[in-house]
């Protein structure tokens, strides 16, 4: 006698666009924010790199002489690859939980969010990992006490209210990193909560407020200011808070990066002959991926349901964050005492 299974009884609702959603909601995340998003069909690929000092060198030009000749100059390339990985989470509902839900839960939907917000963490991890930190930028500073001005790596640290230039160490790193870059200047400010916090009550950025005058609450201060004060196109905050404990033990949270700055060149848009300090690649090969290398799937049938598992929800990604030009990037590392 033939019997109904569950999947048969019921048509599942795709998830992939709520997730999708609340992706492109949670502001407090900034991995997929700093550099222009690269969707690629391929999970490892190559591409080209025109060399830089091919464009910049000087003294070939000269004077021309009836009946002669421009002289000739070329030009070489080299490749660079990317590598996607995939990463994902999963969790799963049985059939009596879903049968005794009140409607107003919405689990599965709140499943998809919480295996969403878990892959976000773990991303904006990844993504300081990658970008923001030592030994990746070729322009690097460190913060501490009192620098010597005669140390071009160091900086005195921005919560030295008294010492400490940071609008000053701002201008000096573009500038250096624009020599170091053959000219591309930074136009995106990264810094952690903390360094935002201490910098918004910094004399020197109060002086720049309302013509001078004092600010009654620094924390109103809008990010767009901090960008205008600091010459940037954008001033991005990581603010990202992740849970260190173990499932079962007491909840241990904290930001996942303190106590750091970064600047970067990012162009409008990716493209042919287009550089940039870095490219996240996200595959779109994952089933409903949405081009954001983001894809919810769901899974039933009879090998989970005798389990007595009704839905199994899998929140996968798959992406490769890339450092494209380290000339282009400049790292401030325990910027914060």
């Amino acid at each position: 006698m033939p019997m109904l299974t569950p999947s048969q009884v019921h048509i599942d609702q795709p998830l992939t666009n709520l997730t999708v959603a609340y992706l492109q909601d949670e502001s407090a995340f900034i991995a997929d924010r700093v550099f222009p998003n690269v969707p690629v069909s391929k999970q490892t690929d190559k591409y080209y790199i025109y060399q830089r000092e091919d464009f910049l060198r000087s003294g070939n030009v000269k004077a021309l002489a009836p009946r002669t000749r421009p002289e000739r100059v070329g030009m070489s390339l080299s490749t660079d690859t990317y590598s996607i990985e995939v990463r994902g989470l999963a969790t799963d509902f049985d059939n009596q939980t879903l049968a005794n839900e009140d409607t107003m839960l919405d689990i599965r939907s709140a499943g998809a969010r919480m295996l969403a917000h878990q892959m976000l963490i773990d991303r904006e991890k990844r993504w300081c990992s990658t970008y923001f930190a030592t030994s990746v930028w070729t322009t690097e500073y460190t913060g501490v006490a009192n620098a010597d001005n005669d140390t071009a790596a160091e900086v005195t640290q921005w919560d030295d209210y008294t010492n400490s230039t940071p609008i000053e160490d701002v201008t000096l790193a573009k500038r250096t990193a624009m020599l170091a870059s053959g000219g591309f200047k930074p136009n995106v400010m990264v810094v952690t909560m903390d360094v935002r916090d201490t910098l918004v009550n910094h004399p020197d950025i109060l002086a720049r407020l309302n013509g001078g005058a004092t600010v009654s609450n620094p924390a109103l201060v809008e990010n767009s200011k901090l960008a205008e004060i600091f010459g940037v196109e954008d001033f991005l905050i990581i603010e990202a808070i992740e849970n260190t404990a173990a499932d079962g033990a007491t909840e241990a949270l904290g930001f996942v990066s303190t106590k750091k700055a970064a600047l970067y060149y990012r162009p409008v848009a990716p493209g042919l002959m287009v550089p940039a300090a870095g490219y996240n690649f996200t595959w779109t090969g994952l089933e409903n991926s949405s081009g954001y290398g983001v894809s919810v799937q769901s899974y039933s049938g009879d090998y989970l349901s005798i389990e007595g598992i009704a839905e199994e929800l899998h929140v996968v990604m798959g992406y490769d964050q890339k450092v494209v030009s380290a000339d282009m990037g400049v790292f401030f590392n325990t910027i914060l005492s």
